[in-house]
């Protein structure tokens, strides 16, 4: 009997109508072309090599390790829940690299056209303007900006990176894209001290972010976006002043490294990447608290502070810190595949090809849009054509529904009883 497929995004083989369980993906973000030890996410020219390379990041990494408070590393999530396949995980911190930078003037991110990329530029590379802009979403709730942040670049990520302060108590936000279009989105990993969220669109169609720096920030020319208004931010100069010490938002922990950042006649967003002039990302400007008062010791014996915390300032993650927060994100949070809720088998039967409906799962796209099932191929509804794109197999099927994101509206042409007809379903999640 021929292979029997549950089509959903990326469903797999199987031989029962209940829905099957999302295909979990990989919660290590990619980083595209950045994978190797020099990247499109550095400045000018490739200079690093081998030895020189590692000896750098050893005596930078030995010199500002990230601490942590308490008596030892955190253990919310299990270490290593993910491969450390992607550059946003394993490209070192800081790499002093000698190299020219980019020369841009501060000013509104250019609104992109739309998501289809323009033939007549097809074969040219985007400006590190236009790489900022795709990669750059206001976070909303209400109609009002909370925050900015970045999308992490790779094959099919997407994911959000930002500040988790301004999210406030809600599970949940808008993300502003920089061609106008919105997209509902959770929460799905934070870190308080470090005022780090990971926000997970709900529709997983924009996947162009930024990669990290190979950089070292101190002394570099830098830049970040800065949201003053609903609308695109705009960009403006900064540089670190020092890398230093702080304490998180509630005086409890320690944060080192920091970066303490100016901007150039702008107050910081919370969120909002600093990249260098190629656009690689050095940090995330986060909420922390600067001591007033030094540390006594507790009848515990772990130190507290003497009287108020601290006072609230705002510095940069650097990408230590993200890198380290990224890693033990839960498999769980990742964007969910579109979902069509039937059972389908190849039609070697008949003269025209498609997959025969065998099974539609209760209270899916399919059972509403009316699709009907049966083990008799004459009575069961044969799909022909996605949207125009003909299918002929469960895993074509699977793969073009993959393509499309949760809402999205899809055109199924059905034979049925020898008569061709059309259907609309509304893709969603799968329960």
């Amino acid at each position: 009997m021929s292979a029997v497929a549950s089509v959903e995004g990326g469903g797999a083989p199987g031989h029962t109508a209940q829905p099957m369980p999302t295909t979990a993906k990989s919660a290590a973000p990619t980083a595209g072309s950045q994978s190797g030890v020099c990247g499109s996410g550095g400045v000018g020219g490739c200079a690093c090599a081998g030895s020189d390379m590692e000896s750098r990041r050893i005596d930078y990494e030995t010199r500002h390790p990230v601490k942590r408070g308490g008596s030892g590393p955190r253990t919310r999530y299990p270490p290593r829940t993910v491969p450390p396949r992607s550059s946003w995980l394993s490209i070192p911190f800081a790499l002093a690299l000698g190299a020219t930078p980019i020369v841009a003037h501060a000013g509104p991110l250019a609104p992109l056209p739309g998501t289809a990329p323009d033939p007549a530029k097809a074969d040219s590379a985007p400006s590190p303007t236009e790489r900022l802009s795709r990669g750059v979403v206001t976070v909303e709730r209400d109609g009002h900006v909370l925050a900015v942040g970045a999308v992490l670049s790779g094959d099919g990520d997407g994911r959000i990176l930002t500040a988790l302060s301004p999210l406030g108590a809600g599970e949940t936000a808008d993300v502003r894209y920089a061609d106008g279009s919105v997209a509902h989105a959770r929460i799905g990993h934070r870190d308080v001290a470090w005022d780090l969220a990971l926000l997970v669109p709900l529709s997983g169609k924009w996947v162009d972010g930024l990669a990290p720096s190979m950089t070292n920030p101190e002394g570099a020319m830098l830049q970040s976006p800065v949201a003053t208004h609903p609308g695109r931010p705009v960009v403006v100069r900064a540089h670190v002043r020092q890398t230093t010490e702080a304490h998180a938002k509630d005086g409890t922990t320690t944060l080192s490294p920091v970066l303490d950042v100016e901007l150039q006649s702008a107050t910081p967003t919370l969120g909002a990447p600093v990249t260098d002039m190629g656009v690689g990302v050095v940090g995330v400007f986060i909420r922390a608290c600067q001591a007033t008062l030094p540390m006594v010791p507790s009848r515990a014996g772990a130190p507290t502070p003497a009287a108020a915390p601290c006072i609230p300032i705002v510095v940069a993650a650097p990408i230590s810190a993200i890198r380290d927060f990224l890693v033990h994100t839960p498999l769980t949070a990742v964007t969910p595949s579109p979902w069509l809720g039937i059972v389908g088998v190849p039609d070697a039967e008949s003269n025209t090809h498609g997959v025969r409906v065998m099974a539609v799962a209760p209270e899916s796209p399919a059972q509403k849009a009316g699709l009907k099932a049966s083990p008799d191929r004459t009575q069961a509804d044969l799909i022909v054509a996605v949207d125009g794109q003909p299918v002929d197999t469960p895993e074509h099927l699977a793969e073009i529904i993959s393509r499309r994101a949760i809402g999205d509206h899809a055109k199924l042409l059905l034979l049925s009883a020898g008569k061709f007809h059309e259907a609309q379903v509304v893709l969603r999640a799968a329960p």
